[in-house]
């Protein structure tokens, strides 16, 4: 894989991973409320689904070292994005008989962490992918995580300053798995 494709998938998979976080709060409102605990719960939750996707991510990055395996990670976290409209409308209204905490926490985790976790994949598989040359390890590393780290910066600030105030929820979620379903074809080509 060349460094542009590994810097446009890593960016790409920030910028949807910081777009499906800041909606979930608008998201998760009506059935939980916007607490400290919904916030904490929604960065708990995105935070330990992309370490334990990293985590994942490397070892299958050392097993499957083909393009192919991020063309399914980027198809399978378009599909996971887009689950979250329909688990939204289930999982919410399950009565969990815990507090307020432990409800925040629980269906967080159901709506959100599978995504999360998926985009977590990626980033690992593009770097072993991109990786050409064992005496530039560090060079490319920290590109690849800069161009990830600014698509993680652009997805926050136009998700708060432009996309909820531009349209639905419902529509910035579709739209982020349809993202993340066309750049996973793409780069199958």
């Amino acid at each position: 894989m060349n460094l542009l494709t590994a810097y446009i998938i890593t960016f790409i998979a920030s910028f949807c991973t910081l777009v499906i976080e800041i909606v979930a709060g608008r998201i998760l409102a009506p059935f939980v409320g916007v607490s400290l605990y919904t916030w904490t719960s929604i960065i708990g939750v995105v935070l330990a689904g992309i370490s334990i996707g990293a985590y994942l991510g490397g070892k299958l990055a050392d097993r499957f070292p083909e393009k192919k395996t991020s063309v399914w990670l980027l198809l399978l976290s378009g599909l996971a994005a887009l689950s979250i409209v329909p688990l939204t409308n289930f999982v919410p209204h399950y009565p969990f008989s815990v507090s307020l905490m432990w409800r925040s926490l629980f269906v967080t985790t159901l709506i959100f962490f599978i995504p999360s976790f998926l985009l977590g994949t990626i980033s690992p598989v593009v770097v072993k992918l991109a990786i050409q040359n064992l005496d530039r390890v560090g060079n490319v590393v920290g590109k690849i995580y800069a161009f990830s780290t600014l698509g993680s910066i652009l997805g926050t600030f136009a998700t708060g300053f432009f996309l909820i105030s531009w349209m639905v929820t419902r529509n910035i979620i579709l739209i982020m798995g349809a993202i993340l379903i066309i750049t996973g074809r793409i780069n199958s080509i």
